[in-house]
């Protein structure tokens, strides 16, 4: 799936991002537009008129429909990010990548009409834009070629993205409409089941018609969807609990003058993969097995430290794990002012996760 990718502006304070497939996707898409350039004009009606034929009209041509459509892709996803906002969610970034464009949001809303609104709202706007481009057609030349290519492809735009499959916007329509007579987990199971049944079948049309983009995007879809139903059973699990429900309570701190050969045994004696590194009872950092490849073993662990995410109690788990994986960090500290009283692991999240699994509550403030 798309990155982060290269930070380009903002767009009503949302953070616009570029992915580096972008950047190989977009001269390839010119090229093969302006090399069918001919076929493109005979399906619109239009003149084959020469001079457009000539070089360097075709890939120039080809080029500015490229940037048409990720524009409209654009406008599609800030559809979707400025309804979300009317509900209170925020859109973290959009990114424009190789499939198109991806608007991260802080939350999907469980209320089946906040969702539905929210999902329907990209589609809305690319045949808004299908139809300003359609009155907007010129008869000939240049601009005849682009109002004709917009027009058509934000109606394929709008079209693609209902097939009800998750993550595209008609997946997200079936399940909030799932959800209306029946609970938000059960109605991700089901969308993600019908999701995954859309993706083999683009697969294999995509396999009988040799388009190796159709299979990219079945591929895509497959994975998307298994992914959704995966994040909705974790963010049910953690429901209702806070980081003081699931930290390890005490946690083993080293000073930083701890030789490194002393923080490995101690990593193999109590079965961690890192420490809170504390200078009296302030914070200093975080060293893990990880930092430690290759360190010198008389050296002290302060020659090794990496920052620390740092947690409060209260913080509710799902957002504490958000934040740790949005950041690549294995473990987060917990503090209270400056004190350090615990440190929450994935190990301690997946724990939890497993536990409401099986039916079980999760013991409140045991690690």
């Amino acid at each position: 799936m798309a990155g982060r990718g290269i930070f380009l502006f903002r767009l009503f304070g949302i953070p616009l991002h570029l992915d580096l497939s972008f950047l190989l996707v977009l001269p390839l898409l010119a090229f093969l537009i302006g090399n069918n350039l001919p076929l493109y004009l005979e399906l619109f009606g239009l003149p084959q008129d020469p001079s457009l034929l000539e070089n360097p009209w075709p890939f120039a041509l080809g080029l500015l429909a490229a940037l048409g459509l990720f524009l409209s892709v654009l406008l599609h996803e800030l559809g979707h990010a400025l309804t979300a906002r009317r509900f209170g969610v925020e859109t973290r970034r959009i990114t424009l990548w190789l499939l198109g464009g991806v608007a991260q949001m802080e939350r999907i809303p469980k209320e089946p009409a906040k969702e539905l609104a929210i999902a329907l709202a990209g589609p809305a706007v690319s045949l808004a834009l299908a139809l300003f481009f359609h009155l907007a057609k010129a008869p000939t030349g240049p601009l005849g070629f682009l109002t004709h290519y917009l027009a058509l492809v934000n109606l394929m735009l709008a079209l693609f993205n209902l097939l009800p499959a998750l993550p595209l916007d008609g997946g997200r329509v079936y399940r909030a409409l799932l959800a209306l007579r029946k609970p938000y987990a059960k109605a991700t199971r089901q969308a993600a089941a019908l999701s995954q049944a859309v993706a083999l079948a683009l697969g294999l049309f995509g396999l009988l018609a040799f388009n190796p983009f159709l299979l990219l995007i079945a591929l895509f879809v497959y994975m998307a969807s298994r992914a959704e139903a995966e994040a909705t059973l974790l963010a049910q699990a953690l429901e209702g609990l806070r980081v003081k429900d699931l930290m390890t309570k005490d946690p083993i701190a080293l000073p930083p003058d701890t030789p490194v050969a002393e923080a490995l045994r101690l990593a193999l004696a109590h079965k961690v993969s890192g420490f809170p590194v504390v200078e009296g009872e302030r914070v200093l950092g975080v060293v893990g097995l990880e930092g430690l490849e290759g360190a010198d073993p008389l050296a002290p662990v302060a020659r090794y430290l990496q920052p620390p995410l740092l947690l409060s109690p209260e913080e509710e788990a799902l957002a504490a794990m958000e934040r740790m994986a949005e950041r690549g960090y294995a473990r987060a500290l917990v503090v209270e002012g400056e004190r350090l009283i615990g440190v929450l692991s994935k190990t301690d999240l997946l724990r939890a996760f497993q536990v409401r699994l099986l039916g079980l509550d999760t013991p409140r403030g045991v690690g």
